[in-house]
């Protein structure tokens, strides 16, 4: 009898003749107590406390005294000391005596300064460009922008190198912000390079320039500015872009290519490596409300290369927040050393010249910041192809060295295994969903925002307690407990193995994140049946449970890198979306990759009930938390903010009829509602927020609901904004519009011409009547198709700032109508926003309104116009 047992007997004859009695003893031997599976989650819960250390640890910043050690090393002091004179400046905006003139002295005087100190063997250049130009950013935004300006550095490479390495930052930054992180740290970062390379005795192989950019902010100019016309352009062949979206931490490798793998081998070198495919297919799928330099680089110069950005800490970013004292030390070194590294490389790579056939996009992950690993979406198949047989045949043989046999009750078990593991799962996000949203009901959304350990108690653990909870309502009276689970296991296996295969024939690169576990666990079960441990007692389950460890650490790993970026992201992502929701599904979805495998444990559990208890206790105290202080969303000082984002105008609106008379007059204050709780959060602070209006109806009346809208991205969200009436503005610089002539080109064709001018920010919203069409603009080559829609019309956005100079925007277009028409044909809305406070005067009144918003609050506050015609 005792060696049947253990033979794991499963015929049916045998079980039969067992006594319930000894059944349940036989079970017993396998079975754990339920502190076990606490144990497990304590287990977890260090090692992702351990994976949040190694991830913030940052590398020793270097000194001028260290110089001696290390002459060919970044050197942090010096980078920290130029970040601090720069932000001193101030908030550095395109248009701006601080960005147009104090900024571009200060890169001037010091590229000058290293200039001097070069070696005599380098050969430098300095440009400062003065650029105006317009293109299509997208579906809906032309881009137009006048005299912004690029300071720019040539290091020339050996032997009159025609090839150039690009590397690229911005020195401007938005209003109201220092620009620290964003993008301040990455500007100084360039300087110590240039510093560095031109004291070497020996040029590169190409040409290396640096490109400090006036005018990403308004958004992305100047770099289109440098690329479409600047006299180096067309020998730039890489490009190495620095950003951020955060402030301080590690800078990220998030773009790569387009599809140019060779990239990787250099990239590989750095001392620091940190990227990942998955957040380039993130960031690329248009979820994240961000764009860098890269995408002009390649779009319109064809270039190749990496995008990095800094991004933990995003709480600072954009926001009074992101100044110079708040920056890690470690940051400066992480990114010098890096950045470093990789333009000194590629500035000797064969490549540049004689660029290698190119194999697809390319997978990347690092492994906690240690090493790199990359290869083709070739390899990729191939290997996640070979991890599916492997996990397959395992499957396939454990079912074998089980023997059971392949009757029809074996497929049902295996059936109903497989649906209680996927029915667990739809449960468990059936239950995080309602979390979600009955605390939305309750106006209790983003508890988490300021500390996002809330998010373990409040969904990890509901997640965790229901993803494996029809797995105590299946049996199989003819197997053990211990055949049972395993099988289990390998269900669950088998369902990420055929997510994995799934994802390779869709070519989603982001399936890596599958490969290492599902490799992992079919390895485990490999040795398992190898060693013929899969009857023993203890044996498979310690082998099984080692297996799952390097899994987690690549998942968590994961998991921390995501919500380091989104949860500081919901923060302005609009309030017509539910944070809670977002948060929860990302949380379901790690928490279940994760523990799933371990959750095929879970029947081995004696007195699972106090289990459950514990979690449901747990869940308990958080969701008692979220109702205390530590559960309010926000956060201010500048140690640690989480402030709530708030953007206001005061705008003065002036509508004409078609007979070009002035319909309406108004003013108010338009709120730009950016997350969840605004504006209700605030309405106990501000106290005219009890006179706002609902902008339903100016949003059917009046293009873009007659706002003053200064970025295309805007157009989602302010439908959801709101406007409290006021008192006229005090503007300085009014707004014109001028119609200079309307002529007919011949019977379906009439051309405008028109001017606009008044603040070095402009918008314009054209809309077509439904019987005209916008089939040409001056401003660009050809007219798309437009995304935004008013009134079942298109409607298309202009965009227009200027920098180091006044200028006007002056344009035409062509709308074709029926034939010998003569009425109007478009409806037209100019806009200004007023973003320099040393320019405008605040009424009284708006003065006292910003004055009420509490600390925990960072406000943006503009003045505005919006002037709406008929032509």
């Amino acid at each position: 009898m005792r060696n049947r047992y253990e033979l794991g007997a499963t015929e049916d004859n045998f079980d039969d003749e067992l006594s319930e009695d000894t059944r349940s003893r036989r079970n017993s031997i396998y079975s754990v107590p339920f502190y076990i599976g606490i144990g497990i989650l304590i287990f977890l819960l260090l090692l992702y406390g351990s994976i949040f250390l190694i991830d913030n640890t940052l590398p020793t910043p270097l000194t001028v005294a260290d110089e001696k050690i290390y002459p060919d090393a970044f050197i942090a002091e010096r980078a920290i000391h130029d970040l601090q004179v720069l932000t001193n400046i101030g908030p550095r905006i395109t248009g701006g005596y601080e960005n147009e003139v104090l900024a571009v002295e200060f890169l001037k005087g010091e590229i000058n300064v290293i200039i001097q100190q070069a070696n005599h063997h380098q050969y430098i250049e300095l440009d400062l460009q003065v650029v105006s130009g317009s293109y299509n950013l997208g579906l809906l935004l032309v881009n137009s922008y006048a005299n912004v300006q690029n300071v720019v550095v040539k290091l020339h490479g050996k032997n009159n190198a025609t090839n150039s390495i690009l590397i690229n930052s911005h020195f401007d930054s938005v209003p109201t912000s220092p620009g620290g992180s964003d993008d301040g740290i990455n500007v100084v970062t360039m300087l110590e390079i240039f510093r560095k390379l031109s004291r070497s005795p020996e040029r590169p192989t190409h040409n290396i320039i640096f490109l400090f950019n006036g005018a990403e902010e308004t958004p992305l100019q100047a770099a289109h500015g440098f690329i479409t016309k600047h006299k180096w352009a067309e020998e730039c062949k890489v490009v190495v872009n620095l950003e951020a979206c955060g402030a301080g931490g590690k800078i990220i490798l998030f773009q790569s290519g387009p599809e140019t793998p060779w990239i990787m081998k250099y990239y590989y070198k750095v001392p620091h490596p940190y990227g990942q495919a998955a957040g380039e297919e993130l960031f690329q799928s248009g979820v994240i409300p961000s764009d860098t330099d890269f995408r002009i680089f390649r779009d319109f110069g064809g270039l190749v290369g990496v995008d990095m950005a800094f991004y933990k800490n995003g709480y600072r970013y954009h926001t009074k927040f992101d100044d110079f004292k708040n920056i890690p030390l470690g940051s400066y070194q992480h990114v010098g050393d890096n950045a470093l590294s990789l333009v000194q490389n590629l500035a000797n790579a064969p490549e540049v010249s004689d660029p290698v056939p190119t194999y697809g996009k390319i997978v990347y992950f690092d492994i906690l910041g240690l090493f790199m690993v990359s290869y083709t979406t070739l390899v990729a198949a191939i290997l996640n192809s070979i991890t599916v047989i492997i996990s397959l045949s395992v499957f396939f043989y454990s079912i074998m060295d089980f023997k059971l046999s392949l009757t029809k009750g074996t497929f049902k078990y295996l059936g109903i295994t497989f649906a209680s593991i996927l029915g667990s799962w739809v449960i468990a996000g059936a239950a995080v969903l309602s979390i979600a949203y009955l605390l939305d009901l309750a106006n209790s959304t983003m508890s988490w925002y300021a500390n996002p350990w809330i998010v373990l108690g409040l969904y990890v653990v509901p997640a965790v307690g229901f993803s494996g909870c029809l797995l105590f309502l299946i049996n199989h009276e003819n197997l053990s407990l211990n055949i049972r689970t395993q099988i289990q296991a390998h269900m669950i296996r088998l369902i990420w193995t055929i997510i994995l295969l799934i994802g390779t024939i869709l070519n989603i690169r982001s399936v890596y994140a599958l490969l290492i576990p599902v490799f992992f666990n079919s390895l485990g079960f490999i040795i398992i049946h190898g060693f013929r441990w899969q009857h023993t007692v203890r044996k498979w389950q310690l082998v099984y449970l080692i297996s799952l460890i390097i899994p987690s650490i690549s998942l968590m790993y994961q998991m921390l890198i995501t919500f380091s970026l989104f949860i500081p992201l919901t923060g302005r992502i609009g309030p017509n979306k539910n944070p809670d929701a977002i948060i929860g599904v990302v949380t379901l979805f790690f928490t279940i990759l994760i523990i799933s495998p371990y959750v095929a444990l879970i029947t081995l559990l004696r007195n699972s009930k106090y289990f459950f208890a514990f979690l449901g206790i747990v869940f308990a105290v958080f969701l008692i938390i979220i109702f205390t202080p530590l559960g309010f969303p926000y956060r201010g000082g500048n140690n640690a903010p989480a402030p709530q984002r708030h953007w206001l105008v005061h705008t003065k609106r002036v509508f004409h009829n078609e007979n070009g008379t002035v319909e309406k007059t108004d003013a108010g204050i338009f709120f730009l509602n950016l997350d969840r709780n605004s504006p209700t959060i605030i309405k106990n602070y501000v106290k005219d927020l009890k006179y706002a209006r609902l902008l339903e109806e100016n949003c059917k009346k009046y293009l873009l609901c007659g706002l003053p809208v200064s970025h295309s991205k805007m157009t989602q969200i302010v439908e959801h904004s709101t406007w409290i009436p006021a008192n006229q503005p005090v503007i300085h610089e009014p707004v014109s519009f001028k119609l200079n002539s309307k002529e007919h080109i011949n019977e379906t064709i009439i051309r405008y011409n028109i001017t606009t001018s008044g603040s070095d920010r402009l918008a314009l919203y054209l809309v077509p009547k439904k019987h005209a069409k916008l089939v040409r603009m001056s401003l660009i080559d050809t007219i798309e198709s437009s995304e935004y829609v008013y009134n079942n019309r298109q409607l298309y956005f202009i965009l227009f700032t200027y920098g180091k100079d006044p200028a006007d925007l002056s344009f035409t277009f062509d709308i074709m109508v029926p034939p010998n028409y003569n009425g109007s044909t478009m409806d037209i809305a100019v806009t200004a926003t007023y973003v320099h406070e040393n320019k405008f005067i605040k009424t009284p009144y708006y003065v006292n309104l910003l004055k009420e918003f509490p600390d925990w609050t960072d406000v943006t506050a503009w003045l505005g116009s919006y002037l709406s015609y008929v032509i």
